[in-house]
């Protein structure tokens, strides 16, 4: 049976194999990467509106113009109800033509001391629509986030609607993608599947 490859033991994933299967930073590169429409996996830009659909259900959020994605972004602003200055580091931002969306990526690791006000009010400033989504495994909302203003404006999404959003892609018909990055993304998936976020 171990000849014939039909008795098997140890992860089947890239990520997992590699030991990185809960790094926040490689989940926060591998989404980055598919939420770009031009990226390499051939989806262009169905998956990006898969994940803001999970997350603000009935919005038209991705408006088919410019999409500009950025990882570990700081960020400065003055809160209203403090008037203190606070600074923050978002794990992802995704800054389309109308709206702005400000993301902190949670696997394992807790939240830092106010950190999800502080990353709030580091936005709020900005003269466009700007969305704050706190990603975790269960999809919890962050603890951190201590105003009112603050706890209104995060929306929490769980790595399993995630995976629901890329499979749903990956499963539609697409052009010519390109080979590797389509294995990737697939990849990816195998990761998210293994870590039992169905």
């Amino acid at each position: 049976m171990q000849a014939a490859g039909h008795w098997v033991s140890g992860p089947g994933d890239l990520l997992t194999i590699l030991g990185r299967q809960r790094d926040e930073l490689f989940h926060s590169r591998m989404l980055a990467w598919l939420l770009s429409p031009t990226g390499r996996h051939g989806l262009g830009d169905r998956f990006l509106r898969a994940f803001l659909a999970a997350a603000w259900p009935g919005e038209s959020l991705a408006d088919g113009g410019t999409v500009q994605i950025e990882l570990e972004r700081p960020g400065a602003g003055t809160s209203t109800v403090t008037g203190e200055s606070l600074e923050a580091r978002a794990d992802l931002v995704i800054r389309l033509e109308s709206v702005a969306i400000v993301i902190e990526n949670k696997l394992d690791a807790g939240e830092q001391e106010s950190q999800c006000e502080r990353l709030y009010w580091s936005w709020a400033g900005e003269p466009t629509d700007v969305r704050w989504l706190f990603l975790t495994p269960n999809g919890r909302p962050p603890a951190t986030a201590t105003s009112d203003e603050a706890r209104a404006a995060w929306r929490p999404l769980s790595y399993s609607k995630v995976r629901r959003a890329l499979l749903a892609v990956l499963d539609a018909p697409v052009g010519s993608p390109f080979e590797t990055g389509r294995s990737s993304a697939f990849q990816y998936l195998a990761t998210l599947a293994s870590q039992g976020r169905s």
